[in-house]
């Protein structure tokens, strides 16, 4: 007679630790990999809108149309902190995908501007969502040695998403009439929309959620598949420790320690936004235009050389935070941005046309990939205890989209 072997489970490799942690981020990450590409297929559909809807003459509703989403992104952290502490972060980034394919398809398909701008909007609070979720979702998640790099992944995906924007609206600009090119560009989104949606699915919900909810056997599964038994039991006490000594209202806002904390990452979201390369980004093929590249597929193409310069600095940012620091890599590239934007302005006031303007949008993007782009976004999700975190971080969310 045959005797029943025990079969015992294998224990999960360092390996498997890391591509798990890796997997989860690079979902979250998509978060930004939609918000980029949201925000920035405007800057290839914007001299078609211009002329489609006749706005060249009225430059307020031209601007109102270009940013309008920035109103959404304000509304949806807000609402998304809510969200965030009901549902999980998880789930509001499955709400964003939603709010994106309706804004999506509004915005593709309308026939005069206040429709247009509305669906927009919609659009934006996707943004707001994803903004909030995805950068406290890693940051939740990721093993503490490995959370700086982890945490700019999604800096990384923003970029790709803003490259990715432009290298699909180049093609339709080049390839579809200039009348339809601009709707294709927005239906575009869909694609990875979907491809987010089946990986979300497979992607746990942060363990520290979890631990809040009570639900500490699911978060201890999560984190030992990320840290392994013994760390994750550790990490897990550390969670619970923390969820006992905070009262979890907003009146601890106001507490001395988060007081502070508060107001740094207020400051960094403000710097985030004003230190000069948002307003450059979003209007990069106008620009172009008016550096010489007057044909609207040879200024969308040419903004290709600096969203691609975007990804391979963030990577280099990706390298470096875990090893120079946030505060050394912050001070460096501060000093850097103030040099960059007194050239710029010298260059505009001398109106130079030609490479010398894309050189010029290179250098101010330097500074603003490898230090004041990704570092809020990574910081902010860092300085708050967990039960306030959503709150804390929709607040700094907000002041960068209201800066922008």
């Amino acid at each position: 007679m045959e005797q029943d072997v025990l079969v015992r489970p294998e224990p999960i490799t360092e390996r498997a630790r890391q591509r798990f942690a890796y997997f989860i981020a690079f979902v979250a990450a998509i978060g930004g990999f939609l918000f980029g590409y949201d925000l920035v297929i405007i800057s290839g559909a914007q001299i078609f809108l211009r002329d489609y809807f006749h706005l060249a003459n009225n430059p307020k509703a031209y601007g109102f149309a270009v940013s309008c989403a920035m109103i959404g992104c304000m509304m949806g952290p807000i609402g998304g902190a809510y969200l965030c502490d009901k549902l999980g972060r998880k789930a509001v980034l499955l709400i964003a995908s939603l709010l994106f394919v309706v804004g999506a398809v509004g915005t593709a398909l309308p026939r005069d501007i206040i429709t247009f701008d509305i669906f927009r909007i919609i659009g934006g609070v996707g943004v707001g969502f994803a903004s909030l979720a995805s950068p406290m979702y890693i940051a939740e998640v990721a093993p503490a040695k490995k959370r700086g790099a982890l945490g700019l992944m999604y800096q990384l995906a923003v970029c790709v998403g803003c490259t990715l924007a432009v290298i699909v609206a180049w093609i339709m600009a080049k390839t579809l009439p200039d009348s339809v090119s601009w709707r294709w560009m927005f239906i575009s989104i869909i694609v990875p929309i979907i491809a987010f949606v089946l990986m979300i699915w497979r992607a746990p919900q942060s363990p520290r959620w979890l631990a809040e909810k009570d639900r500490s056997d699911e978060a201890l599964d999560v984190l030992t598949k990320i840290n392994g038994p013994e760390v994750a039991k550790e990490v897990l006490d550390e969670i619970n420790t923390s969820l006992k000594e905070e009262p979890g209202s907003l009146r601890e806002l106001l507490q001395p320690g988060v007081k502070i904390a508060l107001l740094t990452g207020i400051l960094l979201a403000l710097f985030n936004n004003l230190t000069g390369w948002t307003g450059v980004g979003y209007y990069l093929p106008t620009i172009f235009q008016m550096a010489g590249y007057s044909k609207a597929s040879d200024a969308i193409g040419v903004s290709l050389i600096p969203n691609i310069a975007g990804v391979i600095l963030t990577i280099v940012a990706i390298k470096l935070v875990d090893r120079v620091g946030r505060r050394p890599l912050w001070i460096v590239t501060s000093a850097a941005m103030f040099f960059m934007l007194l050239l710029m302005g010298l260059v505009f006031q001398l109106h130079v046309k030609g490479p010398v303007v894309i050189l010029m949008t290179l250098l101010i993007l330097a500074p603003h990939s490898i230090g004041l782009g990704g570092l809020p976004w990574l910081m902010m999700s860092e300085l708050f205890p967990t039960r306030i975190r959503a709150w804390a971080v929709s607040i700094t969310t907000t002041v960068i989209w209201f800066a922008g």
